[in-house]
């Protein structure tokens, strides 16, 4: 499968290779009919140069125009499909994936392509039959500064919402990505002082590996205790991501702040639709409830479907980590999330993450994985769909990606098997520690029974 649940991703050795690079190029233009620009740009990863090029490359040779952005974070990249004339959009990067990965993000007005459109990518891919533009039809190729742009729409967008920084502190930690360049600047230029970690740009992410998880954060979360920074805000390698830390060096699940975002974009319409994942915590459904509001949720990886539909009153979007602010545009943006962050607590807060987060409830979580071969996993997950019928108190099943069962206690419970890996994952969240402990004792025994059963054929 050459399109995951987030663009392609790979290793550069062995799947996203610079001959990779010149087909997606070839393919897209071809798709384009070599009609109109493309915007192409790319995190600070060490290959990006060599696949940048032969993109290009491939693009041109369909008599596609480029308009080279350069180094940019992902939303950056999202937001430039939306300018006039510009067909397409595309990232090289691989977000949270270690350094010796790459991949590629296409957009097309500010959202990404959806099932539908990568499909037809993938078919020019493997068809080779590309548009050869003839010797004066081969594209040209520009380039283009967009950061203030950017970041002058973002500041714009957030001060419709809230006041200035005030000189708030903020500690931002950039992973060494393309958000060091954008979220600093954004903050200082909305009136917060800003301290950076990790904030010098390095595809080799000497600071910490680019995912912004707690086990990758202590650095960030001793200097957040150290100093009472009134908030930390973590980013990944491209920036699509921010994670959260209070002043008292305590990781904030990415759910909370879900819930939090979309309170406050309820409050401001008097009422909406909440898009989530299919792997977000209920906590999100007991706060949009009580704003007013509804919550609806997608398989991982396909928000897009629902937002290129435009007949929809949805006013915020999200996956773990990554939230889709609908008014501002239809990609996720961890940077404006940033932002908007420091801005609650400083309004709301009054200088402090934790008293922000108190409105918000917090319950116990969990979440693990059993090793599930790609050959099994259909028929694992046929099997789980007939154990899981003997848990009782179920209120709700919802099966457009996995089977979660939601109870009438308002615990949940989640089995879906990964598209990108070997794992079949479990999800749990529950009011108390006790009722979360005794779901997923069955959930693993549930799990284990069904895999032993796929294994022997019974």
């Amino acid at each position: 499968m050459l399109f995951g649940t987030s663009g392609i991703r790979g290793g550069i050795s062995d799947k996203v290779t610079a001959e990779l690079s010149m087909k997606l190029g070839q393919s897209l233009g071809t798709y384009l009919k070599g009609k109109g620009k493309v915007g192409v740009g790319m995190d600070a990863r060490t290959s990006n140069h060599m696949l940048r090029n032969s993109f290009i490359a491939g693009l041109v040779s369909t008599g596609t125009d480029v308009v080279d952005v350069g180094l940019v974070p992902m939303p950056t990249a999202a937001y430039f499909s939306t300018k006039q004339g510009i067909s397409a959009s595309v990232i090289i990067t691989a977000s949270h994936n270690p350094p010796t990965d790459n991949g590629f993000k296409f957009f097309v007005n500010g959202r990404e392509m959806i099932r539908l459109e990568e499909k037809r990518i993938t078919s020019l891919v493997e068809s080779g039959k590309f548009r050869i533009a003839q010797w004066s039809e081969i594209g040209r190729v520009s380039e283009a500064k967009i950061r203030d742009a950017y970041l002058h729409d973002l500041r714009q967008f957030l001060l419709k919402r809230d006041d200035r920084g005030g000189g708030m502190r903020v500690l931002v930690d950039a992973a060494n990505g393309v958000a060091s360049n954008y979220t600093p600047h954004l903050l200082t230029r909305m009136g917060f002082t800003v301290t950076t970690l990790n904030a010098n740009l390095d595809g080799h992410f000497p600071g910490r590996p680019a995912e912004p998880s707690p086990r990758n954060l202590t650095d960030a979360m001793a200097l957040a205790e150290a100093r009472q920074f009134p908030v930390t805000l973590c980013h990944d390698g491209d920036g699509d991501r921010v994670a959260v830390v209070d002043e008292d060096g305590e990781f904030i699940d990415q759910n909370r702040v879900i819930a939090l975002f979309a309170r406050e974009e309820i409050r401001r319409r008097g009422e909406g639709q909440v898009l989530v994942s299919i792997d977000t915590s209920s906590v999100i459904d007991e706060v949009v409830k009580n704003e007013g509001g509804y919550v609806e949720r997608a398989p991982l990886g396909s928000l897009q479907e629902k937002l290129a539909n435009k007949d929809h009153n949805i006013v915020l979007a999200s996956e773990p980590w990554k939230p889709i602010f609908t008014n501002l545009g239809l990609w996720m943006d961890g940077i404006v999330a940033a932002a908007r962050i420091a801005q609650l607590v400083n309004s709301q807060g009054k200088g402090s993450c934790k008293k922000l987060m108190k409105s918000i409830p917090e319950y116990p979580l969990l979440r693990e994985h059993i090793r599930c071969p790609d050959n099994l996993k259909k028929e694992f997950m046929r099997r789980i769909k007939g154990l899981v019928k003997e848990f009782t108190g179920v209120e709700k099943i919802i099966e457009v990606d996995g089977v979660r069962l939601e109870f009438a206690d308002n615990s949940y419970l989640l089995i879906r098997v990964s598209g990108t890996e070997p794992k079949a994952r479990l999800y749990i969240g529950a009011r108390h520690e006790r009722r979360l402990h005794d779901l997923a004792d069955e959930a693993r025994r549930m799990m284990k029974r069904a895999l032993e059963n796929c294994s022997n054929g019974d």
